[in-house]
């Protein structure tokens, strides 16, 4: 892969080079990355990806949703719900959109370049799951 080409290994589940499959999953994320696990057997860097984005797609998710439920909670406070509403309801969901947003970009780059990446603090979690994809 140094030359700039990519080829899908031989007896490839998809048919796709490596880094076509590797780009869709991370473009995307959460059902690209389900459907990619599901098909792709013999590729170990389209399962990488896969399960990255798995990953990526579900704490994505998972924080905009906790944002939400916070925001709904404490937004509710007499007094200071006002704040808690602008603290998680404005500032919060900013703040997961932004990070998810350039997280996604870059994980996008990185697919469809080849490379082997892993986003910070998801891709622990990722390793300890599927132990096999180091």
């Amino acid at each position: 892969m140094a030359d700039g080409t990519f080829s899908s290994p031989p007896g490839s589940d998809t048919g796709l080079p490596s880094n076509v499959a590797a780009g869709l999953c991370a473009v995307f994320h959460l059902l690209g990355g389900i459907i990619f696990y599901m098909i792709e057997k013999k590729d170990l860097f389209v399962r990488h990806w896969a399960v990255q984005a798995i990953f990526f797609g579900s704490a994505w998710l998972g924080a905009s949703i906790l944002v939400s439920i916070l925001s709904a909670l404490f937004g509710h406070l007499p007094g200071v719900g006002l704040i808690f509403f602008l603290l998680f309801g404005v500032v919060g969901h900013f703040a997961v959109l932004l990070a998810g947003i350039l997280l996604w970009i870059i994980g996008i780059i990185k697919a469809f370049q080849g490379e082997r990446w892993e986003y910070p603090f998801i891709s622990a979690l990722g390793k300890k799951y599927f132990p096999n994809l180091t």
